[in-house]
């Protein structure tokens, strides 16, 4: 399964570097470390804050029917250009429960994995739509998004996910080869004993990728 997560993100992201409003897409990265945490902890219900031009949405949905996944997909976006993007982009359109804000959002729904992919104004009322042992990844480096949410969630299990990957030739032509791929914010909110081990393993990897990068840069 890891070979195939890695390709889908690894051929998503190329194919989505060249389209209309791709400055700020996922990186191949996270779009993989997405796709493992799907594979891993199987979510029924996901939902995207901020679908940008459709790069983890597209992603997330060819892998679920690659693999004949069971899940429902919520997605929030509000300015018209992404939402025109979305309907010429998403191969599996027709799947995403679209709304223009989370607030919309009947809070009857309870998400188990949330990925927090833009802004969005109503980000502090996330708490109503988490399912008991949500999983929340904040694609990037959105620090003042994840200081809000590890507010929330005062049981939350935290961890920064890096790579010691650089970015590849075909990136944006604002990423630069020479940096490292963006990854993401990992909150476990409430976390099980499997993801309590999950999250000591990232931990793990995450210092001692740290050490090799300050070690690099000597």
């Amino acid at each position: 399964m890891g070979n195939e997560i890695n390709k889908i993100a690894v051929e998503n992201y190329k194919n989505f570097c060249f389209k209309e409003g791709s400055d700020y897409i996922a990186s191949e990265f996270a779009l993989e470390t997405i796709l493992k945490l799907i594979d891993k902890f199987k979510p029924k219900k996901i939902l995207e804050l901020g679908m940008g031009i459709g790069s983890v949405s597209d992603t997330i949905l060819k892998f679920k029917n690659l693999n004949d996944l069971n899940f429902e997909y919520f997605g929030t976006e509000s300015n018209e250009f992404c939402l025109e993007q979305l309907k010429k982009n998403v191969d599996f359109y027709d799947e995403i429960v679209l709304f223009s804000e989370l607030n919309e959002i009947d809070r009857s729904n309870k998400f188990d994995f949330i990925i927090i992919d833009g802004l969005d104004d109503s980000l502090k009322s996330i708490v109503d739509f988490c399912d008991k042992n949500a999983i929340l990844f904040v694609e990037g480096d959105r620090k003042t998004q994840t200081k809000v949410l590890l507010e929330l969630f005062p049981k939350n299990k935290y961890v920064n996910i890096i790579t010691l990957e650089k970015n590849p030739p075909y990136a944006h032509e604002g990423r630069s080869v020479n940096s490292y791929k963006g990854g993401g914010q990992l909150i476990f909110t409430n976390p099980t004993n499997m993801m309590k081990l999950f999250w000591f393993l990232e931990k793990i990897k995450t210092f001692i990728k740290i050490r090799i990068r300050k070690y690099n840069r000597k």
